[in-house]
């Protein structure tokens, strides 16, 4: 848009009057005379203020010291049980103190030489109540004595007291500060005292204060860290009064928030000049006059407007002028529809990309259910070596697609932030007994030196997600695989303790290609590999290593690499786990059971799935019944009873969860039909609606006869539910 008028020469005209006047006559008597002592005064005055801020902070924290001196005294005075519990119930139970809990923590087996820990620990809850908390007396627990609070002040010199960082309650949610102070018995440490000390209260009231007095105040522990912040703003030129206080090295920061000390000091400088020469008076509301009409009072409304239409909103105010601030209205409107276009636009592409990966698995699983489920099938008969070698071939090239698919469906679920990890114990053995039983023989016959070496325990056991930890793994080790073509690959697995917390670390080295540093930096990254040939030449999606990088930080690790062009890599990838009680397993057991009798309905409305898994029946023994749909589905339960009902789930007419419902809604004992879902939609949605629909169990396409196989012995039971009253009548 063309501007006609400028808001510059606008102000300009407007303050030419007042600034002629004004500044020759009154600049040097303002700065000389009147503005230094005023400003000096009113520095003190902040100054003052923060210091009597500061004293009301400093008078509880101190008070809450004199309790801590109170339970030392309590402590070496060897008071019996009873007697120390009633004193500290108290000592905690005054209300309005910001002291709310606290206690006395001996040193192991100091008090009785069979018990290890045996503090006295107190908390007053909301009600106002002091309950004793023997949660630190837990034999099972590391103990109390490791603790910061308590390792701290250990064997200083009697009357110490140490404060703790300021920090948030993980039960209450409240900040807290702990002090801490040791205690000794005939001259010899005996153990600490402790005291906890809600800031809610305290903070509530130094941001009352401030607000009465118009202060903008920060207020910091010693490690600098922020306990609370109220109206605090900083400008050009703003003068901050800062003060350190207390033995707990805290600092205040304040600033005037309603108006600054050169505010301050215009405005009584000001009211001076208006005193002294009236007739500036008339130069200045002619000036702010001018100011407001035509800058002040438009970019109040623009701003307010602009506040307003934050959620994607215009502004609608009417200015006729055709100078900036008309300008900045129309491109602030025109920019702001754009974005709310591109926003929706974004939006769509979210949700169409989400629709496509699932119907990009759905669709691309159905014909592999045809392809592997047909492989099943021919494995398990009668074939010539080189048959048999051609179709293996097959089926793990399909198995190797799918494993491609798997990935870029993980990488999709990560994007979207629903990755979610389990937490279930299992023993770190039979990971690497996998590792062994799998890529030893890869290795041999590709003339590489596989080794694996653990120097964690043979019989550790974990709690956490075993099928990511082992895809971690194997993703890492199928690269070293893949990118070497001729030394070792090396797998090396230990537990250490990062920031107090058990830590698997496992590395996998080959004396590969290696990767240049440039490389390093994008090989995280989705999509990336680290040659722009190595597509072509290797294979892969470019998202093993993504999906690596945001498993490891999702179990609260990392991964690095170190590496270099020819010398081979070492990936190294740290993730935090839990130890756990080895747990019973069960041997895996190839499950092949004698069905014959049994009647199992197929619903599935893909003609080639419906031959694979007809087939697959068929070959246990089962006698099969197809249909196309839910509909058709329960017409046929309707005429006849059968054992097991396979159930896809994307069916015209009626699909498989609404198909489901309807069964487990029948008035009679056909509602208690075996159902397994038979589906290629992966997503846990799809899983959830059908397992909430009724369904026993949830088979993924392409079936894996194994998985059928231990689906068929697991649910035994209420397959052959109906097979004794048919031989009976």
């Amino acid at each position: 848009m063309y501007i006609r008028s400028s808001l510059k020469k606008k102000s300009i005209i407007a303050l030419s009057v007042y600034l002629t006047f004004f500044v020759a006559v009154l600049a040097s008597i303002t700065y000389f005379v009147v503005q230094s002592p005023i400003r000096t005064t009113l520095e003190t005055n902040l100054d003052i203020k923060s210091e009597l801020l500061a004293a009301e902070i400093k008078s509880p924290l101190d008070s809450a010291s004199s309790t801590l001196g109170s339970l030392v005294a309590m402590a070496e005075g060897n008071t019996n049980i009873d007697i120390a519990d009633t004193m500290l119930r108290r000592l905690f139970s005054p209300q309005g103190s910001i002291v709310v809990s606290g206690g006395i923590w001996p040193e192991p087996y100091s008090v009785d030489p069979d018990v290890r820990l045996a503090s006295l620990f107190y908390n007053r809850s909301q009600s106002g109540e002091v309950d004793k908390i023997d949660l630190w007396n837990n034999p099972q627990s590391p103990g109390y004595d490791i603790e910061p609070w308590y390792t701290s002040v250990k064997h200083t010199a009697p009357d110490t007291v140490m404060w703790s960082e300021v920090y948030i309650d993980p039960y209450t949610h409240v900040q807290m500060i702990t002090a801490s102070s040791p205690y000794y018995l005939k001259g010899q440490f005996a153990g600490v005292v402790t005291v906890d000390l809600s800031l809610s209260d305290l903070v509530n009231y130094v941001n009352s204060r401030a607000q009465d007095h118009g202060l903008g105040i920060i207020i910091l522990d010693g490690s600098r860290t922020v306990i609370t912040e109220h109206n605090y703003r900083l400008s050009r030129d703003i003068y901050v009064s800062e003060l350190a206080f207390g033995d707990f090295d805290w600092s205040i920061k304040a600033v005037n928030a309603r108006k600054g000390v050169a505010d301050q000091v215009f405005e009584i400088v000001t009211g001076i000049e208006i005193a002294i020469v009236p007739i500036l008076l008339l130069c200045v509301m002619v000036g702010y006059y001018l100011i407001n009409r035509y800058l002040i009072n438009p970019v109040t409304q623009i701003a307010r407007k602009a506040q307003e239409s934050r959620l994607g909103g215009t502004i609608d105010m009417d200015y006729r002028s055709l100078d900036e601030i008309r300008s900045l209205i129309d491109n602030f409107n025109r920019k702001t529809m754009y974005l709310e276009r591109e926003r929706v636009k974004a939006q769509a592409s979210t949700n169409a990309k989400t629709a496509f990966l699932a119907t990009l698995s759905h669709e691309i699983r159905t014909p592999m259910n045809g392809v592997l489920g047909t492989a099943q099938l021919l494995l398990k008969t009668e074939l010539t070596l080189e048959q048999r070698k051609h179709l293996k071939t097959l089926y793990d090239s399909g198995d190797h697609m799918m494993a491609l698919l798997n990935e870029i469906l993980d990488y999709s679920k990560i994007e979207q932030g629903r990755l979610e990890l389990e937490r279930v114990p299992f023993s770190l053995s039979s990971i690497i007994g996998s590792i062994h039983s799998i890529y030893h023989t890869l290795c041999v016959e590709k003339g590489l030196t596989f080794e694996v070496t653990s120097t964690v325990p043979k019989d550790r056991w974990y709690i956490g997600d075993k099928a990511r930890l082992r895809q971690v793994l194997f993703n890492l080790i199928n690269n070293a695989v893949k990118f070497t073509g001729q030394g070792s690959v090396q797998v090396h697995i230990s537990e250490c303790e990062i920031d107090g917390k058990n830590t698997l670390r496992m590395s996998v080295s080959d004396t590969g290609i290696g990767i240049s540093s440039e490389a390093q930096k994008r090989i995280f990254k989705p999509f990336e590999q680290a040659e722009s040939g190595t597509t072509r030449r290797y294979g892969g999606t470019g998202l093993g290593l993504a999906i690596v990088k945001q498993i490891a930080k999702a179990m609260h690790g990392d991964i690095h690499v170190h590496s270099a062009p020819g010398l081979g890599s070492t990936f190294e990838v740290t993730a935090e786990l839990s130890q756990c009680e080895p747990q019973k397993t069960e041997a895996a057991i190839e499950r092949e059971g004698n069905y014959q009798g049994l009647r199992v309905l197929i619903v599935e409305d893909n003609k080639t799935n419906t031959i694979i898994i007809n087939a697959f029946m068929k070959k246990k023994g089962f006698a099969t019944h197809s249909v196309e749909n839910g509909e058709l589905a329960l017409k046929a339960l309707d005429e006849q009873t059968y054992d097991l009902i396979l159930m896809d789930n994307h069916m015209p007419v009626m699909d498989g969860v609404e198909t489901i419902t309807e069964i487990r809604k029948l008035a009679n004992e056909k509602q208690h039909t075996l159902i397994f879902g038979c589906t290629a939609d992966v997503f846990k949605e799809t899983r959830k609606k059908m397992l909430g629909a009724g369904a026993d169990f949830i088979l993924a396409k392409p079936i894996d006869d194994r998985i059928l196989n231990d689906a068929l012995h697991q649910y035994s039971e209420k397959l052959f539910q109906f097979a004794a009253a048919r031989v009976h009548s």
